[in-house]
């Protein structure tokens, strides 16, 4: 075999490895909690706790990351899963906006929703989400950020477990990021209390991934009320 022919087929191979994790590179960059869609304006409910004094260090915020990530098969991861496993994203997204009774997190998961359709139409084609995001411009959805992001994973054919999975891990992240400024907490405490919450995300996006469409919106009452009284305080840093 010729060197000619050895780098040609190195090259190949990588081409090919690289075309083969662009789907989970895309997932990275549109569920990074950086990515401009505005989550970092929204604490959903985190500020109420913090205030209330119920999240205060670290031990108490790993208590709180793990009864979030234990709503999670039920809600968002779980609609996610099932907009990414091509269930019926009008009745998804209806469902969703039921199940939402704090009205800042109906509005704020509409808000993320349309920017992130906005934002990756602008940097490439995503067939079911511009479907989606026309039937929201049309009033037949009111626009879902999990149903959304699922919709995302199915356009670029993503590995959806790796996507559901990634999703529970940039909820739990923002979640930490709000805690670090509010409490205050080190980077140190956080990221601790974060690396404890990771260890259960595995069984959390197979739970997401074989929830039942009737068990969708089952969530904790507790956090549905600090973010309704999120929406009364006296003074506040996020929108939600």
């Amino acid at each position: 075999m010729s060197i000619i022919t050895i780098v040609m087929n190195t090259m190949v191979k990588v081409i090919m490895n690289t075309i083969d994790k662009m789907p989970f590179l895309r997932l990275v960059q549109a569920l990074d909690p950086l990515f401009p869609i505005g989550a970092f304006t929204l604490s959903n409910g985190m500020e109420t706790y913090v205030q209330k004094n119920i999240v205060k260090d670290k031990n108490s915020l790993s208590e709180f990351l793990k009864a979030y990530l234990y709503t999670l098969p039920t809600g968002d991861a779980g609609f996610a899963a099932r907009a990414a496993l091509g269930d019926d994203p009008l009745l998804l997204d209806e469902l969703f906006t039921a199940a939402r009774s704090p009205f800042e997190l109906r509005n704020g998961s509409r808000n993320l929703c349309r920017r992130l359709i906005k934002t990756e139409a602008a940097m490439g084609s995503c067939f079911l989400l511009e479907e989606y995001g026309r039937s929201i411009a049309e009033g037949k959805a009111n626009g879902s950020h999990p149903v959304a992001v699922g919709l995302f994973i199915r356009d670029i054919g993503a590995d959806i477990y790796d996507g559901v999975a990634m999703y529970c891990y940039s909820l739990l992240s923002s979640m930490v990021n709000h805690a670090a400024k509010l409490v205050p907490l080190s980077q140190l405490d956080g990221q601790a209390a974060l690396a404890k919450a990771i260890e259960d995300i595995p069984k959390a996006a197979e739970l997401a991934m074989n929830v039942e469409t009737d068990d969708l919106g089952i969530g904790g009452a507790g956090f549905d009320l600090r973010s309704m009284e999120h929406e009364k305080l006296y003074s506040r840093i996020y929108i939600s």
